[in-house]
């Protein structure tokens, strides 16, 4: 099912609010989280039909609980403490994302979000003891959402 990407325009709101409130407090709002939740079912649900968008939310919920128990599995190793490490924001937002890709491009997102975010800690979070995660990931939610669009007009 092909659909213009306007629905995804319904994301940008919610993950700019958590991405400044993630920058500025290194908190984020419950409420928001949710509303990124609704708006990503609603834009998965009406650009790539429910069935795609339930696969994708049951693919992705597996490959984040694998890559989470590699994660629960490297800090313990290194003894390091895994609360300190991710927020409970963190993985409500990017949980919050899973029916918008397809398990590959889902990936792809991710390590996006993981570059975006050790572009900031090397520019200007050094002297941070945390990474804002939720406003790494949403920088590149918007830009995938802007190539979205780019696609549309080419």
């Amino acid at each position: 099912m092909f659909a213009a990407p306007y629905p995804y325009l319904l994301l940008l709101l919610p993950a700019a609010v958590l991405a400044r409130d993630d920058f500025r407090t290194r908190r984020v709002g419950i409420s928001w989280l949710a509303a990124l939740g609704a708006a990503a079912v609603v834009a998965a649900w009406s650009t790539q039909g429910a069935r795609a968008a339930a696969e994708h939310m049951l693919c992705n919920g597996v490959l984040l609980l694998v890559s989470g128990a590699a994660l629960a599995c490297y800090l313990r190793l290194r003894r390091l403490p895994a609360h300190r490490s991710i927020g409970a924001g963190d993985i409500i937002f990017i949980t919050a994302l899973t029916p918008l890709f397809a398990p590959a491009a889902f990936l792809r997102f991710l390590l996006a979000a993981c570059i975006v975010a050790l572009i900031w800690w090397a520019g200007c979070g050094r002297r941070s003891r945390t990474v804002p995660f939720v406003g790494a990931a949403g920088i590149a939610l918007a830009g995938w959402v802007a190539l979205r669009f780019i696609r549309l007009w080419i």
